[in-house]
């Protein structure tokens, strides 16, 4: 009796041990908002009212985790998907915004899967507010080729995740990182699209600046796309002020735009307005012009809820200058994080 209670101890004791040197977090954003939208062909936009889910971030479940592998080695995985809160249903293939593992150590971090590229680290930068990282964000509209449902002549916007993909991030030298992301299409020939993606990135005290480079590969020349970003923020305390600068191009059609945003935090409260502007030109000719605004603000009843309320505002021309477009979307609404 007594040597079985002595190895049940025993075992207690490892099953602790191997317990403590792994962890895994289950989390999860509810986003819910009233609001109404009006898009559609300038002068022929139709409004609706709606109750949506994820205006400001969109609602998720996720399990993340670590197991420490020894000398300073963690194996690492996440899985994240995307769910609506005003029906309940599944937005999306499941575990459709991350679905990763992989090994982190002094060397850096690899991960394997579904993932952001390392260019969209990039573009996060000039997000100046949880607002601008949501469907209020002006690039939304003043970066796409499609406002309101009406084709725009830009270059189509870069996808912020890859499937396949393969995922590289520095260690941190002196503030220094950089990044690199291979996805792998698994497509033979001609229709191969495999994206590559690459960052440098400095963060130092309230300074935040990057530069990004995005390839969505195609044999077929006059479809490849090639993305370029600059983007910086600086926090002085009472202001956080950001800004971006975007380069696309296709064959012979190019899109040249930028965004600025500013953060202003009150206690509780936190305010932020934003502006982006896009030109387009094919060979030389104009194409389209599009620009987004939009101003909102958030109140944190607590740490993990909030209650927000948000405009933007925008149109895109064609390359004669005629409106050909328009979106307005406002909402009030609530998220909190578990």
């Amino acid at each position: 009796m007594k040597k079985s209670l002595i190895a049940l101890a025993a075992l207690a004791t490892i099953s602790g041990a191997a317990m403590a040197q792994s962890s895994v977090t289950i989390y999860g954003r509810l986003d819910a908002s009233i609001g109404s939208e009006k898009a559609g062909a300038a002068g022929a936009a139709q409004s609706t009212s709606q109750l949506q889910s994820g205006l400001l971030s969109t609602s998720r479940l996720g399990f993340r985790g670590t197991e420490d592998l020894g000398g300073g080695l963690k194996a690492i995985f996440q899985l994240e998907g995307a769910l609506n809160v005003d029906d309940g249903t599944a937005a999306g293939y499941r575990f459709g915004r991350m679905s990763i593992v992989g090994l982190s150590g002094g060397f850096g971090t690899v991960k394997l899967g579904l993932h952001d590229t390392s260019f969209d680290d990039i573009r996060d930068i000039s997000v100046s507010s949880a607002l601008w990282d949501s469907a209020f964000t002006p690039s939304t509209i003043a970066y796409s080729n499609s406002v309101g449902g009406v084709a725009v002549g830009h270059v189509a916007d870069y996808s912020a995740r890859a499937s396949n993909q393969i995922r590289y991030e520095s260690p941190n030298f002196g503030g220094f990182t950089a990044g690199v992301s291979y996805g792998l299409d698994e497509q033979a020939s001609p229709i191969k699209r495999d994206t590559t993606a690459f960052n440098v990135r400095y963060r130092g005290g309230p300074l935040d600046v990057g530069v990004g480079y995005q390839e969505l590969d195609n044999e077929v020349g006059a479809l490849k796309r090639e993305y370029t970003t600059l983007a910086g923020a600086y926090d002085f305390g009472v202001v956080r002020v950001s800004a971006g600068y975007n380069m696309a191009e296709q064959g012979s059609l190019e899109s040249n735009g930028f965004v600025i945003g500013a953060n202003v935090p009150m206690g509780p409260w936190d305010f932020s307005v934003g502006y982006a502007y896009n030109k387009s030109e094919n060979s030389g000719v104009d194409t389209a012009k599009s620009k987004g605004l939009a101003f909102g603000a958030t109140y944190s009843l607590s740490k993990r809820t909030r209650v927000y309320a948000a405009y933007l505002d925008g149109d895109a021309e064609n390359g004669a200058g005629t409106e050909i477009a328009e979106r307005r979307l406002y909402a009030v609404g609530v998220r909190h994080d578990f």
